[in-house]
């Protein structure tokens, strides 16, 4: 997995669907403090976190990408405010994927003698998925954690 930080302003977030606690973005603009820009796409984001993407929130916005799935999943603003939120659905899913495909490698098992290669194939990807899920928050978490100290535009530590 790997983690980033961008320093700057949401210019426009434009959401695109919201399934419960979790919102894709289709895009978010910033403006960087170095006065270039930068754009996220597809960005998976807790709601929490989702009600601080407004136009005009400077600070610092904290990125994942963790198994061909991306997002933010933190927030520290420039007035003091500090939001981290991963979202964990997806590690939920990878979950119930290998205990679904666990349960039909064993009924196939039992019933026919045979195993299936396609259960077998998806039990191995709802593992490693469920893994490098579970790794992808851990680092996120120590991102913002580590990070505590960020002083933001106001030369202040905000925690």
């Amino acid at each position: 997995m790997s983690t980033s930080t961008i320093d700057g302003t949401v210019e426009e977030a434009v959401p695109g669907r919201r399934r419960g606690a979790i919102t894709v973005f289709k895009s978010i603009r910033f403006q960087l403090d170095d006065g270039s820009s930068r754009t996220v796409t597809k960005a998976v984001v807790k709601s929490d976190l989702a009600d601080e993407l407004v136009p005009g929130a400077r600070g610092r916005f904290y990125l994942y990408k963790a198994f061909d799935i991306s997002g933010i999943h933190g927030v520290r603003t420039a007035d003091g405010r500090s939001v981290y939120a991963f979202p964990t659905n997806n590690q939920k899913l990878f979950l119930v994927l290998g205990i679904v495909n666990l349960l039909w490698v064993g009924f196939k098992f039992a019933v026919d003698g045979e195993i299936p290669l396609l259960g077998v194939a998806l039990l191995v990807l709802a593992a490693v998925g469920w893994y490098f899920m579970g790794k992808g928050r851990t680092e996120a978490r120590q991102q913002f954690d580590d990070d505590a100290a960020y002083a933001g535009a106001t030369g202040t530590a905000k925690i």
